[in-house]
């Protein structure tokens, strides 16, 4: 789950790790603040459960604080940025049918995602995971 600033400073505060504690390598990742995932399950590193499978039940332990995008699953965006529920979402159906305004919304959340990453790669703003 690609994660905004605020997200990660959020989680970080909420959490007390430090944002590298609980992301992907920004060299992996072309310089944007990404979950990762736990190496026993595969899953979320803040998904509790004990099951390696992709649709594993668990709960999110920082549920309150959890990132922007993760508020707004399972309406996501597709490759040509049309919005729509992921059908790997086993409550899918409790959610409300994706309108325009989640699309724009989420088209936000990525603009300001690819952004932070593009300023983050050409060193204009300081790096999250080193500390200050």
């Amino acid at each position: 789950m690609p994660l905004s600033e605020e997200d990660a400073l959020r989680i970080s505060t909420a959490t007390e790790l430090s944002v590298k504690g609980f992301t992907k390598p920004l060299s992996e990742t072309g310089g944007v603040l990404e979950l990762a995932n736990s190496t026993d399950t595969n899953a979320c590193v803040f998904l509790e459960t004990d099951s390696r499978e992709l649709d594993a039940p668990g709960l999110c332990q920082i549920h309150q604080n959890r990132p922007t995008g993760c508020r707004s699953y399972p309406i996501v965006l597709d490759m040509e940025d049309l919005v729509f529920k992921d059908d790997l979402c086993p409550w899918k159906e409790e959610f409300e049918e994706p309108n325009e305004g989640h699309r724009t919304e989420l088209l936000k959340l990525d603009s300001l995602i690819r952004s932070e990453a593009a300023q983050r790669v050409q060193g204009d703003v300081q790096d999250l995971h080193e500390p200050e």
